[in-house]
């Protein structure tokens, strides 16, 4: 195994083997993937279900995803009762099949329809179109890492200029800087909000995985 890819031989070995123990028979393995599955979906539900502050999360939305260095990934979608139930699960989705969910630390869900600034935007240009360039506008202020990124065919990276990007996002990213400004609001507000710490406003969620996790711990030892 060379360093090139795995700069960190000891870490990634010590995964492995923690990987054989958690899947060393069909029992163990039925075990382990039914509780990860279980986590997601729990997970997928404390993003978008109804809560005791607000009601459930349907529709477009821009979402980010923290480990515990910094910001992850951004990305949008027009159903989030759909995409964001899946993110964790990883089935349609890429990201926790690299990065999975029990090691995210903060999860932000804005659903960006419900701010005033959006309403004039979707009727001009259409809610999908307008939730590509929310994603374009944030992807190229923050820069996180997963989408700074490209895999390549002969199985290297190529990085992502957004500045030179002629997508559907990209062409009207300039027609909504208000909007863009108003998400960033919200989204830098949600980015440094302490775990347990004041509720969000109705139009964003703000989600701690390790909670969740903590939780379940706590439930298994209960007699």
């Amino acid at each position: 195994m060379s360093n090139m890819e795995y700069r960190d031989d000891e870490a990634f070995l010590a995964w492995r083997d923690a990987m054989y123990r958690l899947t060393s028979g069909q029992e163990a393995a039925r075990s382990w993937r039914r509780s990860r599955y279980t986590f997601a979906h729990r997970l997928g539900a404390a993003l978008v279900g109804a809560t005791e502050a607000g009601a459930a999360i349907s529709g477009p939305v821009i979402y980010g995803v923290w480990l515990r260095w910094g910001l992850l990934y951004v990305g949008q979608t027009r159903e989030a009762e759909r995409r964001l139930r899946d993110l964790p699960v990883g089935e349609s989705h890429h990201l926790a099949n690299t990065f999975p969910p029990e090691i995210w630390h903060r999860v932000v869900v804005v659903a960006w329809p419900m701010l005033v600034e959006a309403q004039p935007l979707a009727a001009r240009f259409g809610s999908d179109a307008v939730g590509l360039a929310l994603e374009h506008a944030l992807q190229g202020q923050l820069r996180p890492l997963v989408n700074s990124e490209r895999r390549t065919s002969d199985g290297g990276w190529r990085d992502v200029m957004w500045e030179d990007s002629r997508s559907r996002g990209a062409r009207i990213a300039h027609e909504v800087v208000e909007l863009v400004q108003a998400v960033r609001k919200v989204w830098d507000d949600a980015a440094c909000q302490p775990a347990g710490g004041m509720a969000a406003p109705p139009s964003c969620r703000v989600v701690f995985p390790g909670e969740l996790l903590s939780q379940k711990a706590a439930e298994s030892q209960r007699p």
